[in-house]
């Protein structure tokens, strides 16, 4: 039985919660790290790739493990896991504990599979997809309030953002512990084995998703363009602070404009914009736009209203090309393996958020300030070609979607 829109509302505001933790985070952490642990810009990126690298591992876990006990126990253990690695980051003496906290966030990170499916036991079919839409939403809300925030607050000194994320997810903790209802009716008896940590791996699946050519191709370039932005996330912070001379506050609004660009557009002109130009040319603008913002970044150091230009210029590119990416995959896939698909696509986006700042904060450490924004806008023009390619096969072939 399915239960009231209440049980909607609150995981909706569980998640946003915890994400707004999360977020605070994300503004401060490249220049925390250096001058706290004396972090170069590959142990940066390293820091921000164990995040992603540990979710990774831990969603089907998790995920799993949500079957076999329920989504509670699950997602209040995920928050309890999320609060102690804040306060262990806000308190590491060095680099290595620092990247222990982080990797342990990464396993708290992983409740977002028990999240999905609380929705799923929540809402009835018809209801589904709007469900899942407002889970994305507490995403885009969170990545938008929590930078903002943790810009604010490190004004006063660092330990207090680090400390504030872990309050939020407490609260969150609290939340689902006093208020939100077990929605799990039937638990699974499989048991949770190694093999569940190492499924995001297992080449059957990847090569299920790659037996047609064309979802290969669009897989392929999801892949592509979450690496591309990915080698940014470390080094955006550090272009800014040394080159811009960007406070802590700027830094955050600039995490917080990316946001309100991803919430307006996909959240609002998207299906418009789709009436009006259709799919297909909306990916290619949306890549376009990515490639030339990315690469005219680094010629912004003495010019800091072309940044935020560019900035704006990218984050519409990236929320143009995502939606439109999963909405060919899904539509070039039979309903029986939506599921499957759609999950190697999140493990490919996984594998370009681990790869990606390790790969920035590499070249920016080795070549210069503009190595990774250059690699990410020739792989953005990668994928491109390989999208236009792509859209030309499926015409001469006759695949209509």
């Amino acid at each position: 039985m399915k239960r009231n829109k209440g049980n909607v509302a609150l995981i909706f505001l569980v998640v946003l919660i915890d994400l707004i933790g999360f977020g605070i985070i994300i503004p401060i952490l490249p220049r925390y790290s250096e001058t706290h642990f004396g972090a170069n810009e590959l142990q940066i990126g390293i820091l921000i790739a164990s995040f992603s690298f540990f979710q990774l591992l831990s969603s089907p876990l998790l995920g799993r493990l949500s079957d076999r006990i329920g989504r509670k126990p699950v997602i209040t253990f995920s928050l309890l896991v999320s609060a102690i690695s804040y306060v262990i980051f806000a308190f590491a003496p060095n680099y290595w504990v620092a990247l222990l906290s982080r990797s342990i966030c990464g396993v708290g990170g992983g409740s977002i599979s028990a999240a999905q499916a609380y929705i799923a036991d929540v809402t009835e079919s018809s209801d589904r997809t709007k469900g899942m839409g407002i889970l994305g939403m507490a995403f885009g809300l969170g990545f938008v309030l929590g930078p903002f925030i943790g810009g604010m607050l490190a004004e006063w000194g660092y330990i207090v953002p680090n400390l504030s994320a872990a309050f939020f997810s407490f609260i969150a903790l609290i939340l689902t512990r006093l208020f939100l209802e077990e929605s799990l009716q039937t638990k699974s008896e499989i048991r949770v084995n190694t093999d569940d940590l190492l499924s995001t791996f297992k080449s059957s699946r990847f090569q299920r998703a790659f037996s047609n050519v064309y979802v290969g191709r669009f897989l392929l370039m999801f892949f592509i363009i979450t690496f591309s932005i990915a080698n940014t996330y470390g080094v955006i912070p550090i272009f800014a602070y040394r080159y811009l001379h960007f406070s802590d506050r700027e830094i955050g609004y600039v995490y917080a404009v990316i946001g309100i660009v991803g919430v307006i557009f996909q959240g609002y002109l998207i299906g418009k914009l789709t009436r009006f130009i259709g799919e297909r040319f909306l990916m290619l603008i949306g890549m376009v736009l990515m490639f030339s913002g990315l690469a005219l970044i680094p010629f912004s150091t003495k010019m800091v209203f072309l940044m935020w230009l560019l900035i704006v210029i990218i984050s519409i590119g990236l929320a143009l090309i995502n939606p439109t990416i999963l909405s060919y995959i899904s539509k070039l896939t039979s309903s029986k393996e939506q599921g499957e698909i759609l999950g190697v696509n999140q493990s490919m986006g996984s594998l370009g958020r681990v790869i990606g700042p390790i790969w920035g904060g590499f070249s920016f450490n080795v070549f210069n300030y503009g190595a990774p924004f250059w690699t990410a806008s020739i792989f953005t023009l990668i994928a491109l070609f390989i999208g236009i390619s792509n859209f030309e096969q499926m015409k001469k072939n006759k695949i209509e979607v």
